[in-house]
């Protein structure tokens, strides 16, 4: 491959980056539904012509965020205790406190599009983790783990997995509602314990 190829494929990644950067921030302060195409291109400082040559629409865009969160469920499944490894997807999904560099969790604002029923393009509603029995289906397979090692009590790991979907979805509506910007990471705890054996 020829430096000017590699050198082609090198800003084409770094533009994509910065338009899902830009495109995040937008769609945390303004919203995804009050948020345009030609706003994430003016934020990237790029035409709006070429934001169609990296997204084909905002939609595609939004579930890019789907990759951070597989990324987040790959990693999180290497951790060895079950316990451990929920405890850092809901402290990640959870994640809260605005640092200098203006970190925004990636996780929280694709799924808060879909609280705020913000997503209503058919073409992608199959796509909704709030439709997907994503608690069974994520967390289900931890506390059945968690309940082999004896971490966990027995019970239905699919319906421990919905209650502590459920959980963090609860804490993502205080941040919604009430702006609240605090990381409950003792709740995290908390909650885990009802599940203890």
């Amino acid at each position: 491959m020829s430096i000017k190829v590699e050198r082609k494929i090198e800003l084409e990644i770094q533009r994509r980056k910065q338009i899902l950067s830009v495109a995040l921030g937008l769609f945390f302060e303004k919203g995804y539904k009050n948020t345009t195409m030609a706003d994430i291109a003016e934020a990237a400082n790029i035409s709006k012509g070429l934001i169609y040559h990296y997204f084909k629409n905002k939609a595609e865009i939004l579930f890019s965020y789907q990759d951070k969160l597989d990324d987040c469920l790959r990693e999180i499944n290497s951790i060895p205790s079950a316990r451990a490894a929920i405890r850092e997807f809901g402290r990640r999904f959870l994640l809260c406190e605005l640092d200098d560099s203006g970190y925004i969790p990636p996780l929280q604002v694709y799924v808060i599009v879909f609280i705020k029923g913000e997503m209503d393009d058919p073409d992608y509603m199959d796509r909704n983790p709030m439709y997907q029995d994503f608690g069974r289906k994520y967390f289900g397979p931890f506390f059945e783990k968690g309940m082999k090692s004896g971490e966990f009590k027995q019970g239905d790991s699919g319906t421990f997995g919905d209650i502590y979907w459920h959980y963090l979805l609860g804490n993502i509506l205080d941040i919604v509602q009430e702006h609240r910007r605090l990381t409950p990471t003792t709740s995290l705890d908390a909650v885990l314990d009802l599940f203890k054996p």
